[in-house]
Formats: C-alpha cells, sequence, structure tokens
C-alpha cells in the first residue's frame, strides 16, 4: 500500500513539472522573454563582478605569498600587512555590492515570473510593457515575505553551525568528525526543503495576492495541507538538480586561464538561474491547485452544511 502511495505521489509531481512545461509553450513570447532578460541581467552582473574582483583576488594572493617570506620585525611586513587588509576590504566591499545587486535582480524575477506563470495559467492577455507596471505595484510584497524567509533560513542553518561547534568541543575521535559533520548537513539539507514548501508557496502569495509576511507564511502552510509530499519530493528533485550543477564548480582548473574560468562560472550562474525560475512556474501551477482542492472542500462543507439545516427543518 505504502510502495503504490509513493508511486501515485511521484506521478502527481511529474503532472506538476509537465504542466509548468506546458505553460512556457502557451504563452512562449511572454514566458521566454521573463525568463531572457533578467538571466542576461544575472549573467551581466556576474561578468561585471567578475571581472572587477579579478585584479583585488590576485593583489590579495600575492600579498598573502609574500608576507611568509619578509620578517616580521622588518617595515617591509606591516606594508605588506596593511596592503593586504586594504585589499581584503575592498574584495568584501566589491562582494557586498555584487550580492545586493544580486538579490534586487533576483526578486524582480521572482515578480515578474510569477505573475507571468499566473497570466498564462488563467489564459488572460498581457503585455510585455506592462511588466514594468506590474513591478513598481507589487515589490514590497515579496520583499517583506523575503526579509522573513531570509530570517528564517538564517537561523536554521545557525543552529547547524551550532551543533558543529558543539561536536567540535566534545567529540573525542576527530577521524569520524568529517562523517559526522556530513551526515549532518544531509539531514539538515533535506528537512530544509520540506520547510521550504511553506516558503516558496508564500512568495507566490505574496505576489498574487495581497497578503505578505507572516500572513503569507500563515496562508501557505495552511492551503498547503494534503500537498506537503508531492512538493517535498519536487523540492528534492530541484534540490538534487542545483547539487549536480554545482559539481560544475569541480571542474574548473582554478590554475587555467581566467577566460575558462569564467565560462565555467558562467554556465552554473546561468543553469541554477533557469532551475530557479521553473521552479517559482512549478510552485506557481501549485498554488492554483492548492486553491482549487481548499475552494472545493469549502463547496463540500457548505453542502453537508445545508443538507443538515434542511434535514432539522424537517417536521
Amino acid at each position: 500500500m505504502d510502495r503504490f502511495y509513493f508511486l501515485n505521489v511521484v506521478m502527481e509531481v511529474a503532472g506538476i513539472l509537465n504542466e509548468s512545461r506546458k505553460l512556457f509553450l502557451k504563452n512562449k513570447k511572454l514566458m521566454f522573454s521573463v525568463l531572457a532578460f533578467p538571466l542576461l541581467l544575472t549573467c551581466l552582473v556576474y561578468l561585471f563582478n567578475a571581472i572587477a574582483i579579478k585584479p583585488e583576488i590576485t593583489n590579495l594572493i600575492l600579498e598573502s605569498s609574500l608576507l611568509p617570506m619578509t620578517d616580521p620585525s622588518s617595515p617591509e611586513f606591516a606594508a605588506h600587512l596593511m596592503r593586504y587588509f586594504a585589499y581584503f576590504r575592498q574584495f568584501f566591499s566589491s562582494l557586498y555590492i555584487f550580492i545586493a545587486v544580486s538579490s534586487i535582480i533576483n526578486l524582480l524575477s521572482v515578480l515578474v515570473m510569477v505573475h507571468a506563470s499566473a497570466l498564462t495559467h488563467k489564459e488572460d492577455s498581457f503585455k510585455l510593457k506592462d511588466l514594468p507596471i506590474l513591478t513598481l505595484k507589487y515589490w514590497k510584497g515579496p520583499l517583506v515575505t523575503s526579509f522573513y524567509i531570509a530570517l528564517f533560513n538564517l537561523g536554521y542553518w545557525f543552529l547547524f553551525y551550532i551543533i558543529i561547534f558543539s561536536l567540535f568541543i566534545f567529540s573525542t575521535k576527530f577521524d569520524t568528525l568529517a562523517a559526522k559533520i556530513r551526515a549532518l548537513w544531509i539531514l539538515l539539507a533535506v528537512f530544509e526543503s520540506y520547510l521550504a514548501i511553506v516558503w516558496n508557496l508564500s512568495m507566490v502569495i505574496s505576489i498574487l495576492e495581497d497578503t505578505y509576511g507572516i500572513q503569507a507564511l500563515g496562508k501557505a502552510a495552511k492551503i498547503v495541507k494534503g500537498m506537503k509530499p508531492k512538493l517535498f519530493i519536487l523540492n528534492l528533485c530541484f534540490g538534487l538538480l542545483s547539487f549536480g550543477l554545482s559539481q560544475i564548480l569541480r571542474l574548473i582548473d582554478w590554475s587555467g586561464s581566467f577566460p575558462a574560468i569564467l565560462a565555467t562560472g558562467l554556465v552554473f550562474v546561468s543553469s541554477l538561474f533557469v532551475v530557479r525560475m521553473f521552479q517559482l512556474v512549478a510552485y506557481t501551477v501549485t498554488y492554483f491547485q492548492c486553491n482549487q482542492d481548499a475552494e472545493s472542500l469549502r463547496d463540500v462543507e457548505y453542502t453537508k452544511l445545508s443538507s443538515t439545516t434542511l434535514m432539522g427543518e424537517l417536521p
């Protein structure tokens, strides 16, 4: 019985993925436009950042290689150390700017992709020139919801580092410590996929409804009941795909040419972006299914209530 239940859940996940694929084919111009333009911006930001921080990384490597060869009591050592910290600050300043710009592009990408998926699903007429208006009109909800999600995610992984720190203190066999940390990371990553069900759905709700923040998270937890097994498997599929793509970084020969490293990183960033956008389309499809199931349940409850009331009125 459990085996047939699992197969049924897998078939439902395949149905969600197939419906998400059909959305791209239903309105190719809109869907591929909202995918291509943010992807182009993401790639440009990545290229600009990679080119901008290359001199800083080169200087950091150079200064760090000179420090061990310099007498710590000499003025040259102090000069190298000062230059090292200066390059270090410049590197992290550039990195913070990159993260901020990437976060803004990601938020706008989520907003336009969910709107485009919803409009295509409902077969509403829509023009590409209306996207900036939607972006300016509905940016507040996803921003607030993403802030709460980031806080929950930060707290969750902070717990992970607390546990690792405890293992370092109380562990007596350090040869097995790496295996324990790896197993703990896998366990917490799998459980995060379960928590991400509500997080992802709340983002869709905050975009398509006038509900955001804690209210969006609460509503997502309410309407997703009954669909958690299939969405959990869906998150695991996307998580494994993202993990597989991250192995591209292992192919990088960091001692090789800069263009080769740049091209490999560009493929990695683009692939992760496309996977994330397709996941949002899948959750938009799930949002409409959850609402449909909720409406069906209300209709059944209303029918039962009406029948009970009618029976009570009979003599």
